[in-house]
């Protein structure tokens, strides 16, 4: 009798639990982009293609595949992958970031939260730590939405992209290329 009453017990605590379920990106209902600007002046809209990634155990992580790139011109998304990501060595970059789960269960259905995440971004062989505002709006209990308040600065010489830039800049015979572009996400998971 006593096992019994142990063994509802436990499974009662693991039913009222909250559950830790793993996140997945839904990639078709999300986006990840950023502007270059070439000249001064002209600023171009860019994405990537394919990303993946998703929170389990507290921790989020993005994988990008940097050949993915695709800015609408084929040979500019060349040169890109091969001169500025140089994927031959490193096809992908990564972010990686602690979450506080109580804090995102405690959003209830419909409704949304500001937060500030802080994690490590791997770019190029290069690991910096950075700071992205996002809103998170759980439209379920099996659904979020996340989302930058305002774009992330990615700077060049942070991960040794300005040679490649400079390169780019020659292939494409401009005067200038900017060393810093703003990158924003729309990331839909589903548990």
């Amino acid at each position: 009798m006593r096992i019994l009453s142990i063994f509802i017990l436990s499974l009662s605590i693991l039913i009222t639990a909250p559950a830790y379920s793993a996140w997945k990106i839904d990639s078709s209902k999300s986006s990840l982009t950023f502007v270059s600007i070439k000249k001064g002046t002209i600023a171009e809209n860019h994405r990537f293609k394919k990303f993946s990634g998703g929170i389990n155990k507290g921790i989020a992580n993005i994988s990008i595949d940097l050949n993915s790139v695709d800015t609408n011109i084929a040979i500019r998304d060349e040169r890109m992958a091969e001169y500025l990501f140089e994927t031959a060595k490193f096809s992908q970059a990564s972010f990686s970031v602690q979450l506080n789960e109580n804090e995102i269960d405690a959003i209830a259905s419909g409704s949304s939260k500001n937060m500030t995440l802080k994690g490590r971004f791997d770019l190029h062989g290069q690991q910096q730590d950075l700071t992205v505002n996002v809103v998170v709006m759980k439209l379920s209990e099996k659904n979020m939405v996340v989302t930058t308040q305002e774009p992330v600065i990615i700077k060049a010489e942070d991960f040794a992209l300005v040679a490649g830039i400079n390169k780019l800049k020659s292939l494409a015979h401009l005067p200038s290329i900017a060393y810093s572009v703003p990158v924003s996400f729309v990331l839909t998971f589903t548990e």
